[in-house]
Parts: C-alpha cells; sequence; structure tokens
C-alpha cells in the first residue's frame, strides 16, 4: 500500500535526522560545558551555542517523540512539513541577518540549515501529494 511505503520512509527520514539534532545539541552543550575547544569540534559540528543547542534538542525531540508515539502518515506529513518550513525559515533568518536573535549561525550552521530545511519541506510537500492522491483514488 502507497500510504506505508510512504510512512516508512518518513519514518526513517525524520528517526535519522531527530537522532542526528538531538546528538549535535546535547553534544553541543556537553562541549560547553566541559569548555573543550578542539578546532574540529569548535569550526565544525559541535559549535553552536547553547540556545541553538537547544532548538536541535527540541526538534530531535519532538521528531523522535512523534514516531515513538506511532505517528501515521498524515502526521508525519504534517511534521516534515513543519520542520522544513521552520528551518527554511532559519536558513534564511541565518544567511541575511549576523547572527539573529542571539543564535550564533555562521556558514557551517547556514549550510546545514540550507540542507535539511528543503529537503525536509519538499519531503514533506512530495509526501502530501502522493497521500492526497493515495486518498481520492476510488477505492
Amino acid at each position: 500500500m502507497l500510504e506505508d511505503s510512504l510512512q516508512r520512509t518518513l519514518r526513517r527520514y525524520l528517526f535519522a535526522l531527530g537522532s542526528l539534532l538531538l546528538a549535535q545539541g546535547l553534544g553541543s552543550l556537553a562541549r560547553r560545558g566541559l569548555e573543550y575547544s578542539g578546532p574540529w569540534l569548535v569550526n565544525g559540528l559541535l559549535n553552536a551555542d547553547p540556545g541553538h543547542a537547544a532548538i536541535h534538542i527540541a526538534w530531535g525531540a519532538i521528531m523522535l517523540g512523534t514516531i515513538a508515539l506511532g505517528a501515521n502518515a498524515r502526521q508525519l506529513i504534517g511534521l516534515a512539513l513543519v520542520f522544513g518550513a521552520f528551518y527554511v525559515g532559519l536558513a534564511i533568518l541565518g544567511t541575511v541577518v549576523y547572527h539573529p536573535l542571539g543564535l550564533q549561525l555562521n556558514l557551517f550552521e547556514n549550510a546545514f540549515h540550507w540542507t535539511v530545511g528543503p529537503l525536509t519541506l519538499g519531503l514533506g510537500i512530495a509526501g502530501w501529494r502522493r497521500y492526497r492522491a493515495a486518498v481520492s483514488e476510488p477505492g
């Protein structure tokens, strides 16, 4: 069934993304707490400020929690659309405004947001189209 395939794909993608966001956010807070400044961490994966790390933790927890609660295809599509729109907005804001809202969004962070935002939004839109087509087909 189309909905099962769509649900499985979105579930896997959102699980991977949610896990990455949660790990990155928690790792950033731990790195800050330990005051470790290894160059590859500072200029790469774990350089988010606490506010930015909190955003990643929140989205990761929302994604993993939604999956753990057994979300259906429509709920997963909604999550992908909301997350994608939020991160596209964050990418735009981070590109246009220097450290918007006190968030330390530099080239690395903006590149990440420009990648996951449109990708997730695109998957959500494609999923919504497939879902609508599947539910409107005569049975």
